[in-house]
């Protein structure tokens, strides 16, 4: 059996490809996949197919129900949450926690909320409630720091502790920049590691594109999923892997981990996250190349594939329970479809869960926008044990 993950977040194309693969390996082209069995896992209503600058029409034609496997799978629904389930709660916490399950699945439907007047369709407002905001104090971030890593986890962080913790950003800029206050509170000195930038070109002169694009150009670029030209560490700071390096010791794209030393070749590191937990990994640095039309060169980085993760954005949070405080900050309109969802979907209890809010003019108090492709949805349900 083939076992899959976050499957709506996967490209139909990819499940197509895998079948044709099947059939071609096993020798069998009467049956799908080649007669194998496959189990797919994941919500419709969290993070769909990412194809960048593109419309709603073209997100939904690349999900997986506009597949001509899509008729053919068996669909069943879970019915209770259970990143919420805590059998030693009170029968008044578990009133109240089926109310922020309940919540949770009307936003995730899109059923609560106004509609917005320039998305009417797919767009509505939320208000969050007040329970959950951080809008009372000053130094609203300051506090927002300071409810998921107070001053004994910053001091004296453990693998338990900074496991379950996470600050979730809509956009990576942002989470970088908290990224950074967060590393400067914590002690110990700073190691620098700079990466080696390269340019390479088919149709021209390579000392033509190294006159045109100096290195200090090239150091300061920045592309999604390749590390940062310079990389800033301390000792126990927590990371994540930015790149499956080695799927059997549990070194895979998303894995948390604390650094334990570091080495001028090296970086030596302890698993917190997945099946490999408590494991001693060595992380090289590894060739990161991104070939795009909007370049004229080839550009490649060799760095450590590593980021520093005391906050992480929405879609690399998806899949992840965080037990203890944690919170999502988040402007009204930086939303993308499904995004608020998945954002406060992690929280496993409505005491885990802060939200920082930043107020836009014109805008109604304590609301933000809740994107919803509703049409895709009913595409899943029609196809309902």
């Amino acid at each position: 059996m083939i076992i899959w993950d976050e499957a709506p977040m996967s490209d139909h194309r990819c499940f197509e490809f895998l079948d044709k693969s099947l059939k071609d390996v096993l020798e069998d082209d009467e049956h799908l996949f080649g007669g194998l069995s496959i189990l797919l896992g994941g919500d419709f209503r969290q993070t769909l197919p990412i194809h960048p600058k593109s419309e709603k029409s073209k997100i939904i034609n690349l999900s997986l129900p506009n597949s001509y496997l899509w008729s053919h799978f068996i669909v069943f629904r879970m019915h209770h949450n259970m990143c919420l389930s805590q059998p030693s709660n009170s029968d008044r916490d578990i009133h109240r926690i089926s109310q922020f399950a309940s919540w949770l699945l009307d936003i995730g439907n899109g059923n609560i909320g106004s509609q917005d007047r320039n998305d009417p369709d797919n767009t509505k407002l939320i208000e969050i409630p007040q329970s959950i905001l951080i809008n009372s104090v000053t130094d609203r971030l300051k506090a927002l720091i300071d409810f998921v890593y107070d001053s004994d986890v910053i001091t004296n962080p453990s693998p338990e502790e900074l496991s379950v913790r996470a600050i979730i950003y809509p956009k990576n800029e942002t989470a970088d920049r908290v990224n950074s206050l967060i590393m400067s509170k914590t002690v110990g000195n700073e190691t620098v590691y700079n990466s080696s930038d390269s340019i390479k070109s088919q149709s021209h002169d390579t000392l033509e594109l190294n006159t045109l694009y100096p290195q200090e150009y090239l150091n300061k670029l920045n592309f999604s999923g390749i590390p940062a030209h310079r990389l800033l560490l301390k000792l126990n700071t927590r990371v994540m892997l930015l790149r499956n390096i080695n799927q059997r010791e549990g070194l895979c794209n998303g894995t948390r981990l604390i650094v334990s030393k570091l080495l001028p070749t090296v970086i030596e590191a302890f698993i917190i996250t997945g099946t490999s937990v408590g494991k001693r990994v060595y992380l090289p640095r590894i060739n990161f190349v991104h070939n795009s039309t909007n370049l004229p060169f080839t550009f490649t980085r060799k760095q450590f594939s590593l980021k520093v993760c005391y906050t992480m954005i929405i879609n690399k949070s998806q899949g992840q329970s965080l037990k203890k405080s944690w919170t999502v900050p988040f402007t009204i309109s930086t939303f993308a479809p499904e995004q608020l969802y998945v954002a406060l979907s992690r929280a496993t209890s409505p005491d885990s869960i802060k939200i920082l809010l930043q107020q836009e003019e014109d805008f109604p108090l304590n609301n933000t926008k809740n994107v919803v492709y509703k049409d895709l949805l009913m595409m899943v349900d029609m196809r309902e044990v």
